[in-house]
């Protein structure tokens, strides 16, 4: 079947961002305070991606493991401060020491530092209050359909809302779809696992108190289920501290392929089905969840990897493990080594990561010269994307993107040759962590060494 229209061109932006997830919105903050007339397209109604559609408070890649420092900078203290609860209020975000997420066990080590999580709510909030200071024009409920292309690059996007089918014709263009989208349908170069990390649908729990005890129990539970044939594969549990009396809980393991259509609304209904399974669980076995009560699912199955650009420089686990330094590093990646299986059930390894440089040639496509994305969908082999998919160091991938297509859009260059010392410069300006700021913090974490980190 053909279609041929005519479309409307309801925008011509200097920076068009798609998604506005932890990568997007940092891009789109970043791109608008730089100067460009900045547009933001995003299916929810919301922004935060991870944050807030799946329902994952933590601010995993934030800091060094060793140290509790962080390793991003910039966009992600101004959505802290908006956004953030803390025990006690934080003058120096930069110089204080953080707990690395607020998971529930993985916490135990690490108590002496400061708490740090995200309140979904005020994070939606904030979103909106930072993109509209800065004159981010905001399109809520709209993904992109296609991509149109003329030479190497990118003449327009098409829309699809409530609207119809639109174009925007952008001179530079923030892919932070998490899936490589514009870059898909452009026809850029990307690659995709056979085998990905699987998907997760996260559940909140009310009139819970968290304890590691708590958690030690509900991994029985689930492991007794899965033996008897009740449970299919599960993973974790992990649960961190949502509210007062409720927590939110990682546990619910789906295989499949997040960019096929079946695939990803088959995740949807099983992750529904299994977590509420769980809840069950824990009720008929758990004296602790009595009192509680099932208070909802994540609005979407959360993916971990899908398509993944070819980019002009590839993040490797080499580079990880060597902490490779890289002449065009724009930010920093420190989480663990979190690959999560997608044949086993239970909890896995999560292999320490030393705070290592994330290249700006692994946000570039190597052929289309107005395109970069940010997020988990940048140019990583899948054994290094286990550490850096994560919502922080994806704000820092978006800032440095969001600050790179607004100078490219601005002096007319394409996304290979931009002046990475230049980007530097301005990231630096804008309070990034990275070259000296970055080699301190290492500096520092190599004095402490991994003792007590788990």
């Amino acid at each position: 079947m053909n279609l041929s229209r005519n479309l409307d061109v309801v925008a011509e932006p200097d920076v068009l961002v798609v998604g506005a997830g932890c990568a997007g919105t940092a891009a789109a903050i970043a791109a608008a305070r730089k100067g460009a007339r900045t547009m933001v397209v995003e299916r929810s109604g919301f922004a935060g991606g991870y944050i807030t559609n799946v329902v994952g408070a933590s601010l995993d890649g934030f800091v060094d493991l060793r140290t509790g420092l962080p390793v991003v900078g910039g966009i992600v203290f101004d959505l802290a401060r908006e956004a953030a609860v803390t025990e006690e209020p934080v003058t120096d975000w930069a110089a204080t020491r953080f707990r690395f997420n607020a998971e529930v066990g993985q916490m135990r080590d690490v108590m002496d530092r400061a708490y740090v999580r995200f309140d979904i709510e005020r994070f939606k909030l904030a979103a909106d209050r930072l993109m509209g200071e800065a004159g981010v024009r905001v399109l809520y409920h709209t993904i992109v359909a296609d991509a149109l292309t003329e030479g190497d690059r990118v003449s327009a996007v098409v829309l699809a809302n409530k609207a119809g089918l639109t174009a925007v014709r952008p001179k530079a263009i923030v892919d932070a779809s998490g899936d490589a989208d514009v870059v898909a349908f452009a026809g850029a170069a990307f690659d995709a696992n056979d085998n990905p990390q699987p998907m997760s649908l996260h559940f909140r729990v009310g009139r819970l108190q968290p304890t590691v005890e708590m958690r030690e129990a509900c991994s029985r539970v689930l492991a007794q289920a899965n033996a008897e044939g009740r449970l299919p594969l599960y993973g974790g549990p992990w649960m961190a501290q949502f509210g007062p009396d409720e927590l939110y809980f990682n546990a619910t393991r789906i295989t499949g392929n997040p960019v096929d259509p079946d695939d990803l609304s088959r995740a949807e209904i099983q992750g529904r089905e299994d977590a509420n399974l769980m809840f069950e669980l824990f009720k008929e076995h758990l004296p602790q969840f009595r009192e509680a009560y099932l208070t909802g699912t994540g609005p979407v199955v959360g993916a971990r990897e899908s398509r993944r650009i070819r980019g002009l420089e590839t993040l490797r686990m080499t580079d990880i493990e060597a902490r490779t330094e890289r002449a065009d590093a724009v930010c920093l990646g420190g989480w663990w080594l979190d690959r999560h299986p997608s044949g086993k059930s239970g909890y896995h390894a999560h292999h320490l990561a030393r705070p290592y440089d994330i290249a700006y040639g692994t946000l570039v496509p190597q052929t289309v010269t107005n395109l970069w994305v940010a997020g988990r969908c940048h140019s990583a082999e899948p054994a290094a994307l286990a550490s850096s998919r994560v919502t922080v160091t994806c704000m820092g991938m978006g800032q440095a993107t969001g600050t790179a297509a607004a100078m490219a859009a601005q002096n007319g260059q394409p996304a290979q040759e931009l002046d990475v010392g230049a980007l530097q410069g301005a990231l630096l300006d804008a309070g990034a962590i990275i070259l000296e700021r970055a080699a301190k913090v290492r500096r520092i974490g190599d004095e402490v060494g991994v003792e007590g980190v788990e």
